[in-house]
C-alpha cells in the first residue's frame, strides 16, 4: 500500500469518527492508548530492538498523531493519541491503522477488570448459587459483578440496608456485623396469648428470633425450629472475604431484622406494619424506624389474591423509592403465585435448578418477575431443633431462598444509584435476564417472569446507564469497514461478553478468505474480493447470551470515501514543525499532510455530551 494510501485511509478513519455512531454508555470513558505489532520481514530485519528505534516506527505510521508509550515485546508496542478520544473513535482509528502493510495488527489497549472470589471457604464448594453461569447454567453470576466498583468502593451493597421481614435473626459469627437493630411485630395471638411469638411477649425492640418449631399438630404441621429469617438474611448479607463459612450477595449491606414470623407462621396485620415501618412510615406505639431501608424481603405469602391490607402497605413503601421482593411460593402452580407477591409494585421471583429449568415446586403465572436460584442454597443456620443452639451452615430448597438473591443483587444496584427508584430496578434486572434455556418449561413464557437472575448484567446495565467508567457492552458497535479489493482487513467486535467471561463466538456468512477466532473474537480477511457489501454476523455461543448479536458491513471498494461534514468556520490548522531541515513538501507529502491536518481538524470539533416459602419449612 502506497503512503498516501494509508494516509488516505487513516484520514478516512478519522473523519468516519465525526459522522454519526450507534452511542454507547461506554463512550462516556475516554481511551487513548492503541497496541499495535508490527510485522517481521522472516529474517529479523522487522524486529525492533530498541526503544528509539520503536519510537521511529511509530511515529512513521502517521506522521506523529501517535506517540510511543511502551512495549509489549519487541515488535508490539503501545501508542498513545494526543487526546482522549472515544473507545468507538479509537477502535476506527485502530482498523485504519492496522491496514498498513507494516502491520501485524492493531488494536485498542483495553482496560481489563478483576474477577472478584470471595475468600469463604464454603463458597467455592457449596454456594453454586452465586457462581457464573459458565460454570453453573442457573447462577447468578456475582464474581464478574463483585469486580466492578463505584468511586473507588468495590460493589458489595455498600451503605443499604435491606429490610428482612421474617422469623427475626440469631446472631450467628458470619452475620452478626451486618445487623442493625430491628423490631418484633408479631402481637399477641388473642388476650394474652403468645404461642405465635413464642418470646411471652408482644411488640418490642428485640428481633431475635426465639424458634418456631412447633410440637402440637392441633396448631398447624409439626416440625422443628426453622431458623428461617436467619437462612435469608445470611443469603443477603453473609460477611464476605473474611475467610469463614460463606459470603453474602450484598456483603456489604445491613441488615434490618423485623420479626413478623413465628410458630405456624403469621398474621398479614403484623407484616402490613412491619413493610411501613422498614421504610421509616409511622405506626402507631412503635417507636421511629433510626434505619429506613431502601430494599425490603419478603419470603412468605397465603393463597388468594392480593388483600387491600397488603396492596396499601407495599404502595406506601414503594412511595418512599423502597424496593419490595417476595417470593412466589411453593405450591408447584403453573397458574397462580401467591400473595403478596401478586400484588402491584413488587418484583416476584420463583426459582430454578442449576441446569436453569424452573423448579418442580415453584409457583409460576402472571405477575412474576423474575427466576433466581432455589435448590440447595447455602447458607447461616443453628443447630437447635426448637430452641436456638449453636451456629451452623444448612443447604435448604424454595422460592423463599430464590427471593433474598433478587433482594441482593437489587442492594447491588442501590449502592451504585443510591437514588435508583423502584420501576428503574426492575427495568435493569429484567432487561438483564437471561432466557430461561431452551428445551425447559418456562422457555419462551411469559409467566414466569423475565428469565434468570444475572447480577453481572445487571450491575453492568446500570454503569452503564450512570456513565461509570469500568462497565462494558456485550460488542462493540462498529461503522461499515471498508477495504480496497487488495487489501487486508481485521477488526475486533467485542469487549466483553455479557457474563463477563472468554467464551466462544461464532461468526455466520463469512466472506471467502476471512476467518474469524472465536475466542479472541477478531475477524481477519487477506484475500483479494469482488466488490460489494458483506455482511458477517457475530454471535456468543456459551447459550447465556441467546440472541445477542452484531451485524458488521464489509464494503470491498475502489476509493475509500472521506466523509467531511461543513465546517463554519474551520478551526485553523496546527503549525507543522519539522525534524532537520526545511524544504519544499512534496506531492504526496502535501496530500497526506492536508488530510491529516483536515481529520485532526474534524476529530477536534466539540461532540454532543451522550407462608414461608422455603420448601422445608412452609
Amino acid at each position: 500500500m502506497t503512503k498516501v494510501r494509508f494516509l488516505l485511509t487513516l484520514a478516512c478513519a478519522l473523519a468516519t469518527v465525526t459522522a454519526p455512531l450507534t452511542v454507547l454508555a461506554q463512550d462516556a470513558q475516554r481511551y487513548s492508548r492503541i497496541i499495535i505489532k508490527f510485522r517481521d520481514d522472516g529474517a529479523g530485519k522487522g524486529r525492533t530492538q530498541s526503544v528509539a528505534d520503536a519510537e521511529s516506527r511509530v511515529r512513521a505510521l502517521n506522521r506523529g498523531t501517535l506517540s510511543y508509550l511502551k512495549s509489549v515485546s519487541p515488535l508490539t508496542h503501545v501508542a498513545r493519541t494526543a487526546q482522549p478520544l472515544r473507545h468507538a473513535e479509537l477502535q476506527v482509528l485502530a482498523q485504519a491503522i492496522a491496514t498498513d502493510p507494516r502491520v501485524e495488527y492493531a488494536e485498542v489497549d483495553e482496560r481489563i477488570y478483576p474477577h472478584f472470589t470471595p475468600n469463604d471457604p464454603l463458597y467455592a464448594s457449596q454456594q453454586w448459587n452465586l457462581k457464573s453461569p459458565v460454570t453453573d447454567i442457573g447462577g447468578i453470576n456475582l464474581p464478574n459483578a463483585w469486580g466492578r466498583s463505584v468511586g473507588g468502593v468495590q460493589v458489595n451493597g455498600r451503605g443499604v440496608t435491606v429490610a428482612v421481614l421474617d422469623t427475626g435473626y440469631r446472631p450467628h459469627a458470619d452475620l452478626v456485623a451486618n445487623i442493625l437493630p430491628g423490631y418484633d411485630f408479631i402481637s399477641a395471638d388473642g388476650y394474652n396469648d403468645y404461642t405465635t411469638a413464642n418470646d411471652g411477649d408482644g411488640r418490642d425492640a428485640d428481633a431475635l428470633d426465639p424458634g418456631d418449631g412447633n410440637s402440637q399438630a392441633s396448631l398447624c404441621d409439626v416440625g422443628p425450629s426453622s431458623w428461617h429469617g436467619l437462612h435469608v438474611a445470611g443469603i443477603i448479607a453473609a460477611t464476605g472475604n473474611n475467610n469463614v463459612g460463606i459470603s453474602g450477595i450484598a456483603f456489604g449491606a445491613r441488615i434490618l431484622p423485623l420479626r413478623v414470623l413465628g410458630v405456624c407462621g403469621g398474621y398479614s396485620s403484623d407484616s402490613a406494619a412491619a413493610i411501613q415501618w422498614a421504610v421509616g412510615l409511622p405506626v402507631p406505639g412503635v417507636p421511629a424506624n433510626p434505619y429506613p431501608a431502601k430494599v425490603i424481603n419478603m419470603s412468605f405469602g397465603r393463597d388468594g389474591a392480593c388483600s387491600a391490607t397488603y396492596q396499601s402497605a407495599i404502595t406506601a413503601a414503594r412511595n418512599t423509592g423502597a424496593v419490595v421482593v417476595i417470593s412466589t411460593g411453593n405450591d408447584s402452580s403453573r397458574t397462580t403465585i401467591t400473595q403478596p407477591a401478586n400484588c402491584a409494585g413488587v418484583i416476584a421471583v420463583t426459582a430454578h435448578t442449576a441446569s436453569g429449568a424452573n423448579t418442580d415446586y415453584a409457583n409460576v403465572g402472571p405477575g412474576t418477575t423474575i427466576s433466581a436460584p432455589g435448590n440447595t442454597i447455602m447458607s447461616t443456620g443453628n443447630t437447635g431443633s426448637a430452641a436456638p443452639q449453636s451456629d451452623s451452615y444448612d443447604a435448604h430448597s424454595g422460592t423463599s431462598f430464590s427471593a433474598p438473591q433478587v433482594a441482593g443483587v437489587v442492594a447491588l444496584l442501590a449502592q451504585i444509584k443510591p437514588g435508583i427508584s423502584p420501576a428503574e430496578v426492575q427495568t435493569h434486572l429484567v432487561n438483564s435476564a437471561r432466557p430461561h434455556p431452551s428445551g425447559t418449561y418456562c422457555a419462551g413464557r411469559t409467566d414466569c417472569g423475565a428469565g434468570l437472575l444475572d447480577a453481572f448484567r445487571a450491575v453492568t446495565s446500570l454503569l452503564q446507564a450512570q456513565g461509570i467508567s469500568n462497565a462494558a457492552p456485550v460488542f462493540n458497535a462498529l461503522p461499515t469497514q471498508y477495504v480496497l479489493p487488495n487489501g487486508n482487513l481485521q477488526f475486533t467486535t467485542m469487549a466483553m461478553d455479557a457474563e463477563g467471561d472468554a467464551v466462544s463466538y461464532s461468526a455466520s456468512g463469512l466472506p471467502t478468505g476471512a476467518s474469524f477466532n472465536a475466542a479472541t473474537g477478531v475477524f481477519t480477511w487477506n484475500k483479494a474480493q469482488p466488490l460489494g457489501d458483506y455482511n458477517v454476523v457475530i454471535e456468543p455461543t456459551d447459550g447465556a447470551t441467546a440472541g445477542a448479536s452484531v451485524t458488521v458491513k464489509i464494503s470491498v471498494t475502489n476509493t475509500i470515501p472521506v466523509v467531511v461534514p461543513p465546517i463554519t468556520p474551520p478551526p485553523p490548522p496546527p503549525v507543522a514543525t519539522g525534524g532537520g531541515g526545511g524544504g519544499a513538501m512534496g506531492g504526496l507529502d502535501a496530500v497526506a499532510g492536508l488530510l491529516l491536518l483536515l481529520a485532526g481538524a474534524l476529530a477536534r470539533r466539540p461532540r454532543p455530551a451522550y407462608r414461608v416459602q422455603g420448601q422445608d419449612s412452609q
